[in-house]
């Protein structure tokens, strides 16, 4: 019995620790994948540490490096010399984005080759640059945006050299992704004929505020044969025509501005623009747009801009009628336009001649001209409009406007209200300065003048003070002829002549004396 009892004892006792080394084992697993896992993560860390060792460039504390927009910004920073090649290689290396570069507002005068750069955006404006050299962007083979505008370039500097890219098969040595060319406010007066032979996807091009005051044929060959154009700004250039075929080529132009300029009348250029959307003509010389001197047919054209034309006097019968898109209209501080023809916009229908049609215009735009008449049929749908401006201009108030009293005024009113102050009449005299907005309100009906230039509301006061004075001058006629012939009252004194008719007769053969 007691050996059971011992045995047993001893069995439990190598239970215990067999249990103790189980344990014992596991927790040297747990710690051994424990050390594993830190050294995993300690490697880990390690590799990041390396990752994000890397020194900043030295460009960044010069300039300004936005990681989260990915821009360079080194504008009006006095720079008056571009980083050499191994300023830039540290930006490189830095592992900085840098998708907009702005170095614009510097003294910089001259472009060297630009080394290998992911940018898209480069914004070289208002320096001193009057030369770049050849091949200058040849690395920046992302670059979308090009702005060279307010520097010093001339026509012998700018040259396609410039813009040479890499090898292409298909295109000769092409930028195959600049879009946007921005050459304003420099020193050019013409084009190299062949300046935009490298830049095969170029949609948009300003050469605004540059004196070029014609075109000469080697520009309009410059400025033809972007057959991608879209978007071309000629504003402030002094031009006083355009060469008729410089848009036959770039057929897809649906942005243009000619602000600014010396046209004295609308451009025979413009019948090529086939699918023009945007045009101003602000700022020209023209004096009326009437018989041939009318828009050609622009089916596409939706908005059109001719403000602050101090010549203008007549807008006439089928200005606008071959505009079958217009949307929206501009004919603003005109300070001399005084004649909108009825007919401006409508045209016959080609299907039915007696009908006619008007483009769909959803803003009119005529604050500030010299306008007194508006005619109801100039636009065919006045409810379906959005804007309605016609602000500050002499308007006549009678019968011939009572349709913008009773008509147009409410739909301003409802639609853009805003526009409703300055409508005031400026003739005829008794109703000059009075609102239009309070003659709808009232009610009021406006009279016209009577074939003989009258005003036939001013035809019963006429007549009562007549029919007055009548009355007044009977009696008063018959009084004086009564007082006259009973000798005023003896205020008139007879002559002697008078006494002697009265008490003698002439005698007669008969008498008996």
């Amino acid at each position: 019995m007691k050996i059971l009892v011992k045995c047993s004892i001893v069995a439990i006792c190598l239970g215990l620790i067999l249990a103790t080394t189980t344990v014992r084992a596991a927790d040297d697993d747990d710690a051994s994948k424990n050390s594993t896992s830190d050294k995993k993560d300690n490697s880990t860390d390690s590799n990041g540490g390396d990752q994000s060792s890397k020194e900043p460039s030295p460009l960044c504390t010069t300039c300004t490096c936005k990681a989260e927009a990915r821009t360079f910004d080194c504008s009006s920073m006095k720079l008056y010399k571009l980083f050499n090649m191994s300023d830039w290689a540290t930006l490189n290396e830095s592992g900085v984005a840098t998708e907009t570069m702005i170095l614009s507002r510097n003294g910089i005068p001259e472009v060297p080759q630009l080394p290998k750069l992911d940018v898209k955006v480069l914004d070289l404006s208002y320096n001193n640059i009057s030369v770049i050299a050849k091949k200058a962007f040849y690395y920046l083979k992302d670059l979308e945006v090009l702005d060279l505008s307010h520097n010093m370039l001339t026509r012998k500097t700018l040259i396609p050299e410039i813009f040479e890219g890499s090898y292409n098969p298909d295109e000769y040595l092409p930028m195959e992704k600049l879009r946007v060319l921005r050459l304003g406010n420099n020193e050019l007066h013409a084009l190299d004929p062949d300046l935009f032979e490298h830049l095969p996807a170029l949609e948009e091009l300003s050469l605004k505020e540059n004196v070029f005051k014609i075109i000469d044929q080697g520009s309009a060959v410059a400025i033809g044969s972007i057959v991608t154009l879209r978007v071309l700004d000629l504003s402030y250039m002094e031009l006083e025509e355009l060469p008729k075929p410089i848009f036959h080529s770039p057929q897809g132009l649906n942005y243009l501005n000619l602000t600014g300029n010396l046209l004295t009348e609308i451009p025979e250029a413009l019948d090529y623009t086939i699918n023009l959307k945007w045009l101003s003509l602000d700022e020209n010389p023209i004096e009326s747009i009437q018989g041939e001197k009318v828009f050609p047919a622009i089916k596409t054209l939706e908005y059109l801009s001719m403000s602050y034309i101090t010549p203008l006097k007549v807008i006439g019968r089928g200005a606008f009628s071959k505009l079958e898109g217009l949307k929206e209209i501009h004919l603003c501080n005109n300070p001399e336009l005084t004649h909108l023809h009825g007919e401006a916009f409508s045209r016959a229908s080609p299907d039915d001649p007696v009908r006619m049609e008007w483009p769909r215009v959803k803003q009119l735009y005529l604050h500030n001209n010299n306008l007194s008449m508006l005619d109801s049929q100039l636009l065919a749908r006045w409810d379906d409009m959005e804007v309605i401006d016609v602000r500050v201009n002499p308007w006549l108030c009678d019968c011939d406007n009572q349709w913008m009293v009773e008509t147009l005024l409410p739909i301003i009113e409802k639609t853009t209200p805003k526009i409703l102050n300055n409508i005031v009449c400026a003739a005829p005299g008794q109703m000059k300065g009075l609102s239009m907005v309070d003659l709808e309100h009232k009610h009021s009906q406006m009279r016209c003048l009577d074939k003989y230039g009258n005003r036939p509301q001013n035809d019963g006061a006429l007549l009562i003070g007549l029919l007055i004075g009548i009355l007044a001058g009977i009696p008063l006629t018959a009084a004086v002829i009564m007082i006259y012939r009973r000798g005023c009252f003896g205020l008139i004194r007879r002559g002697p002549a008078d006494f002697s008719r009265a008490f003698y007769t002439r005698a007669t053969n008969d008498d008996n004396f």
